[in-house]
């Protein structure tokens, strides 16, 4: 098993020479670093093939570098000079440390060389009281010194065996990893590193880079050092990318599998601060948001309070001011704007989130279900955080952070307890919560209904003017099968051209009824060869609005039907019509468009519409120039 372990601590208390002391490398990489003789950026070095380190900047200008680097570790090493003691960055750290939700580390005094057994020992007891109610009160604290090599085998020596009891990092079932540097080396081109928090990958893979969303592929890979054929979590991997340049990489990009994550603006998450803060933080206050790797700025929006205390913790949405990406339970930390430092921090509870009201007690109650252990409960809040948008399994993976394995018997099990409804779209399974697929009922039933309270007279909307009005981009397929679901239960009725309630009459006002009725008359005088629109409207003396309204009305109350060439016929002469044709029928079994014109007395005009009604009734089929006569 593959562990990395991070160095933190304050400035100039011997983080660099202890790595160096350890592995022989010296992970100051940078001329600046070597000649100011301080940690500016990230630095790494291998103690074996299985333990990988990196050591970041002590100095409280590089905080960023630093939350980069620790962000990805599985294990900390608390480092403290000897002649120092416990200074601001030691605590700054260590409380980004907890923040990072780490659970394992050891703490290493430096510099032993520089002080007597007496000043040792207050040191010592100083960590031990900076460290209680920490993830490191009962870390074991090695004593060394890297100039004398005092302490650095026994040191060397445990690091070893701590790897081998560290437990294993959960995976994800998906190939995630955030990116801390790029760079170029000739005759290979460009190469990103960066630690393997979740899946694994191959040469000859494709990968999407996050947030882009542009997919690269893997040319070759490095694992701890040397040349592999496959990555996977737990390893510092260095990948060379395909035609992909350096400037178009940065840190904080992402490398994951294929179609699995979106790029958004909006988080959801749980905040604690803490309890040392300097001061409340108010709603929408602007931070610095570290996420994996990338520092981006964001506001804050309390979701169940209008101020935060230290040592307070609520619901929040982050607002970010440039698309990110991330996976569910991720942790962050934020800072304040200006001056830099540290706020606090918590996890991501819903990495593709939507814009909320605050105080909203069902947003709560779904991100306290992301919350809740119950994979079940956790599945269900993560479905109804979207509940029109149906999800496959690999979506399902990142919205949850359950584990693949577990994933497919949960669904099978919603399924069979009807909380959850599968569905097949684009040929694979894709699930849907219980309430969300009655929300989307209900929204589809309630928008019909003011349609019909806004349009009395009209007979209904057609399929695409509801889906739009319905919103919540929902899957065109779903919609349909709601729909059918609908039409079947009596709720809606559905005709070729509109949706209706299936409870809903039109009701004419006397004026318009005394309309209908010239509308009517006009038709029944010439039943085959029926007025336009315009001639309609000239013949009753109204104007073009207040003809297309009737006539819709007339067409919701059946009475009415309007063809292809905006021609209005009265069902009664397309009955009439269907009449004559299939006594046509019972000695021939086919029609030409001139026979029928004849057979109503109408002209080419108005006998191809009727014949095209026919067609979609399934009452004729068209075969080139003739219509075959269907009779049932």
């Amino acid at each position: 098993m593959s562990i990395i372990i991070g160095t933190a601590g304050h400035i100039d208390h011997g983080k660099s020479a202890l790595i160096k002391a350890l592995t022989g490398t010296d992970p100051d990489r940078l001329a600046e670093e070597q000649e100011r003789g301080m940690t500016i950026d990230l630095g790494f070095a291998f103690l074996s093939r299985e333990i990988a380190f990196i050591d970041v900047p002590g100095h409280e200008r590089f905080i960023k570098n630093m939350v980069a680097g620790i962000s990805t570790v599985d294990m900390a090493m608390l480092v403290i000079a000897a002649d120092d003691g416990v200074m601001p960055q030691t605590r700054e750290h260590l409380d980004i440390l907890s923040l990072l939700r780490l659970q394992r580390g050891i703490i290493v005094l430096t510099k032993i060389d520089l002080v007597d057994a007496d000043l040792l020992e207050l040191v010592q007891e100083d960590v031990r009281e900076t460290v209680r109610g920490t993830f490191l009160e009962r870390a074991p604290v090695y004593q060394v010194s890297a100039i004398t090599g005092a302490g650095i085998e026994q040191l060397r020596a445990d690091l070893l065996q701590l790897a081998g009891e560290t437990a294993p990092r959960p995976d994800r079932g998906v190939f995630w990893l955030p990116l801390d540097r790029s760079f170029i080396i000739k005759g290979f081109g460009t190469v990103v590193t960066g630690s393997v928090l979740s899946g694994s990958a191959r040469v000859g893979d494709t990968l999407e880079l996050l947030p882009e969303g542009r997919l690269v592929k893997v040319r070759g890979l490095q694992q701890h050092g040397d040349s592999v054929n496959d990555i996977a979590i737990g390893n510092r991997a260095a990948i060379n990318l395909q035609n992909i340049s350096k400037e178009e990489l940065q840190r904080g990009d992402v490398l994951a599998t294929p179609g699995t994550f979106k790029a958004t603006t909006l988080m959801d998450g749980r905040l604690h601060l803490l309890k040392n803060g300097r001061k409340e933080l108010l709603n929408r206050a602007r931070v610095r948001l570290h996420l994996g790797t990338r520092e981006i700025l964001a506001r804050v929006k309390l979701l169940e309070a209008d101020r935060l205390q230290p040592g307070q913790s609520t619901l929040v949405q982050l607002l970010l001011e440039e698309p990110a990406v991330a996976m569910r339970r991720d942790p962050f930390v934020i800072r304040h704007y200006s001056p830099a430092y540290s706020i606090g921090g918590g996890i991501i509870l819903d990495s593709a989130a939507v814009p909320h009201r605050r105080f909203d007690q069902k947003v709560i109650e779904r991100l306290r279900g992301l919350e809740n252990p119950d994979p079940q409960e956790t599945l269900s809040a993560a479905l109804l955080g979207h509940p029109f948008t149906p999800r496959h399994e690999v979506e399902l993976h990142a919205l949850t952070g359950l584990p693949p394995e577990n994933l497919p018997g949960l669904l099978q099990q919603g399924v069979e307890q009807k909380q959850l409804l599968r569905f097949s779209i684009g040929g694979r399974n894709v699930y849907l919560h219980v309430q969300g697929y009655a929300q989307l009922q209900q929204r589809i039933t309630a928008t019909l209904a003011d349609f019909h309270k806004r349009e009395p007279l009209r007979p209904g909307m057609s399929k695409a003017e509801l889906r739009a009005q319905v919103g919540g981009a929902i899957a065109p397929k779903l919609f349909d099968l709601t729909l059918t679901a609908l039409v079947q239960a009596g709720s809606v009725s559905e005709q070729p051209q509109w949706v209706k309630l299936a409870q809903h009459e039109i009701r004419l006002n006397p004026a318009d009824e005394k309309m209908a009725q010239q509308i009517i008359t006009l038709l029944e005088a010439s039943p085959f060869s029926p007025p336009e629109e315009a001639a309609l409207a000239g013949a009753i003396s109204c104007g073009p609005a207040d003809i297309r309204r009737v006539l819709g009305a007339l067409q919701g109350m059946g009475r009415v039907v309007r063809l292809e060439g905006e021609l209005f016929f009265l069902q009664s002469v397309l009955d009439e019509a269907e009449k004559r044709l299939l006594e046509f029928g019972r000695t021939r079994d086919e029609i030409t468009v001139g026979e029928f014109r004849e057979l109503l007395g109408t002209s080419r005009k108005y006998a191809v519409p009727i014949l095209g009604y026919f067609d979609q009734k399934g009452r004729t089929e068209r075969l080139g120039d003739v219509r075959r006569i269907v009779i049932v």
